[in-house]
């Protein structure tokens, strides 16, 4: 039986209004406690006069500190977790399974590698933008390769797509592994390595802003045009077909934007994991599949998620616990919470 439609909206208006104000709750925190705490009237004091909205005195040192130390740290974790969870809609989208994520078709894997050889070869420390320009554009190159995997005749397969992905990722990562072995002969090189592929928003900067930011609102803005597609596809290709769908175009250019995003989050936080598989799962079973809602409310769930498990390391743990370890220990019981939950859809020979 159908919910009726105002129930629906009551839904989608209570759990927006509860992600909105976590958000704001969280954002207080980021930019308030630390190792040297704030009032919340000088920060937003410090706001206002780097937005030239007030012409007060404010400390110095304060103004480092909210401005040029924890708002891009902050804003950065919100693309960051919006960017991968948008991503991970898309994949579930895609291939009609609430276990896939960005990580499914190596296009994580083809981010991480791509900033490894970059810190190994020295370009990310000759330039801030060496790095995210060979993890997007790897991760674009593993889109292209298992594509070309799956595609026979004009066809793609889903399942050969999955597959291919699935190589894709067990060669990727041995290839890290190698050049990860490389960089023990320099000892600095290789911990900032193992460093950012733990998940690491230390010393975020607003440069790391300019670059994840501009990932994040093309892929989200292309991924609505694309959005009334996905619906459709969901059902089914032949469906969707009759409808007048173009679902070669539309698959590739949602799976395009996928990696463009999931690049862009890696190429500025390391990897975070499972966040593109928890965020769409939780908000999906409260507000239904329908992407044009999903999408920017799972997106916003994404970010705070993120945001949290910053500030968890940040202010709780004592340790130099990093943020993608963290999501993991998360995200791996929920992974196999979902298996055992659909492993009765699985076929057994």
């Amino acid at each position: 039986m159908r919910k009726p439609f105002s129930f629906l909206l009551m839904k989608e208006t209570i759990l927006s209004a509860v992600l909105v104000g976590l958000l704001l709750v969280g954002g207080f925190f980021a930019v308030s406690y630390g190792s040297w705490p704030i009032e919340l009237d000088d920060v937003f004091k410090v706001l206002l006069v780097k937005l030239r909205l007030f012409s007060g005195d404010v400390s110095g040192v304060e103004s480092t500190i909210v401005w040029d130390g924890r708002m891009p740290r902050l804003i950065v974790a919100f693309l960051v977790g919006f960017s991968l969870a948008a991503a991970g809609c898309i994949m579930q989208g895609i291939f009609k399974n609430p276990m896939a994520s960005p990580g499914v078709i190596g296009i994580s894997s083809g981010a991480a590698f791509g900033a490894v050889i970059a810190i190994y070869l020295g370009l990310a420390a000759r330039s801030l933008f060496a790095l995210p320009l060979l993890a997007v554009i790897s991760s674009l190159v593993t889109l292209m390769i298992v594509f070309a995997i799956a595609t026979s005749r004009g066809h793609t397969s889903i399942s050969t797509l999955l597959l291919a992905g699935i190589a894709l990722n067990l060669v990727l990562g041995a290839l890290t592994s190698f050049v990860i072995t490389l960089s023990t002969r320099e000892f600095d090189v290789g911990r900032v390595i193992v460093t950012w592929l733990m998940g690491d928003l230390n010393n975020r900067s607003w440069d790391h802003v300019h670059i994840v930011f501009p990932t994040t609102l093309l892929a989200y803005l292309g991924t609505l045009f694309f959005v009334k597609d996905l619906n459709i596809l969901m059902i089914d290709e032949e469906t969707a077909a009759n409808l007048g769908v173009n679902i070669k175009m539309a698959r590739n250019a949602l799976l395009f934007f996928s990696s463009l995003q999931t690049g862009g989050a890696i190429a500025v936080s390391g990897v975070i994991g499972f966040v593109g598989l928890i965020a769409p799962h939780i908000v999906r079973g409260l507000i239904g599949p329908d992407n044009r809602k999903l999408i920017p409310l799972a997106g916003l769930l994404g970010a705070i998620f993120v945001i949290y498990a910053d500030l968890f390391v940040r202010l709780v743990v004592k340790v130099d616990l990093k943020v993608g370890i963290l999501t993991s220990l998360m995200g791996g019981p929920f992974f196999l919470y979902l298996l055992i939950k659909h492993r009765k859809r699985f076929e057994y020979l």
